[in-house]
């Protein structure tokens, strides 16, 4: 009978929790997606990246972002189910009924020990291959860069100042009045043509406009001969194709990699990998205690101390990584000492709850 009601809490909380922290991931999605798109989109219309580019950036930092918020939706879905249940005084009526601290402990790792193995996964393999994948769009758009994000009616400066663009008017990627000052080798050159478009060359790659009916003029600053040369059509090269390899640097290395290297930043990168699934543990060990609350008080009466909790503990993981490049701590200390700390504080939570006579006396029962 006792392993039916077991199974029945299993089920109980793995349906609320999973319901929860659907809801959970799901705000904290839409609210650090926003903030990135913002980001991303001021970098298109200041040019500094394409609409397509984009797109793409988005779908792996959606990926990224999952991966990253795991754990706090994971701390915040517990501590929501469990202060509910206290408010609703379900907690009580478990309690009355025989459940243990370890029976629900042992539920909530029923649902936690699947999101580990996936976190495992998602940590260790799939983020720095989607890092990478981000530094190769960025690269490839880079090639691209100039000409993004033209505007017409405004100056559209590219090249950090080498490449300023001037249209009047854009009508199906035809434009009118141009104006294009650019600087190559030290020397300025001002082009104006009644009329131009942009174009790719299909055997380099290179990107250039071609304008027409228009004039060039060259030359260096502050001398006087300058050449000034009357076209039809002229071609201006804006962007280069690039074939050199993207160079990943150590948060975009593989997992693989990371384990053969041996300095203190590879080191420090590997832990941070490996130290996000077992925040998952941590705090799964941190939200029961804590998740107490009561019934008064409401479901979100905790949050507050969890939030704290959570800055607190991304505080001494970011000085944990910060000790161990710069080689204060030894790589065998490195990040683990936090997740002993909040271990052995959960473990003192839950002993407060619980009571130190109870302790003492469930101790000497079991001897």
């Amino acid at each position: 009978m006792s392993v039916f009601k077991l199974k029945i809490i299993d089920r109980l909380f793995v349906a609320q929790l999973s319901k929860m922290m659907l809801g959970v991931m799901t705000v904290l999605s839409v609210i650090l997606l926003s903030q990135r798109l913002v980001r991303l989109f001021s970098k298109v219309s200041a040019g500094e990246l394409s609409t397509d580019a984009v797109m793409s950036l988005v779908g792996f930092n959606v990926v990224l972002l999952i991966i990253k918020i795991l754990p706090v939706a994971l701390l915040l879905s517990i501590l929501m189910v469990l202060g509910r249940m206290y408010r609703d005084h379900e907690m009580t009526a478990l309690f009355s009924a025989g459940v243990s601290y370890s029976q629900i402990y042992r539920a909530i790792f029923i649902f936690v020990a699947p999101l580990f193995a996936i976190t495992v996964y998602l940590s260790l393999v799939v983020s720095p291959m989607l890092m990478q994948e981000i530094e190769r769009v960025k690269k490839s758009d880079q090639a691209s860069l100039d000409v993004r994000g033209i505007t017409d009616g405004r100056f559209n400066e590219y090249s950090r100042g080498d490449l300023v663009f001037y249209v009047e008017k854009i009508t199906d990627d035809k434009m009118s009045n141009v104006f294009i000052q650019n600087r190559q080798h030290g020397k300025l050159g001002i082009t104006t043509s009644k009329s131009g478009e942009i174009k790719v060359d299909p055997k380099t790659g290179d990107r250039f406009i071609v304008l027409r009916d228009g004039n060039r003029y060259e030359g260096v600053p502050g001398q006087a001969d300058y050449k000034i040369t009357k076209f039809e059509e002229y071609g201006v090269v804006v962007a280069e194709k690039n074939n050199t390899e993207v160079a990943f640097g150590t948060k975009e290395k593989l997992t693989a990699d990371l384990l053969e290297m041996t300095s203190p930043r590879a080191i420090s990168e590997l832990q941070k990998r490996f130290s996000l699934p077992l925040t998952l543990i941590t705090f799964a060990l941190l939200a029961v205690p804590i998740s107490r609350v009561s019934p008064r008080a409401g479901m979100y009466g905790n949050l507050l101390t969890a939030l704290l909790i959570y800055i607190i503990f991304e505080n001494f993981m970011s000085l944990s990584h910060s000790w161990l490049v710069k080689g204060i701590t030894p790589a065998w200390v490195g990040v683990w000492w936090v997740h002993l700390g909040a271990a052995a504080f959960s473990a003192v939570m839950l002993l407060r709850v619980l009571g130190f006579n109870y302790v003492k006396e469930t101790m000497l029962t079991r001897k």
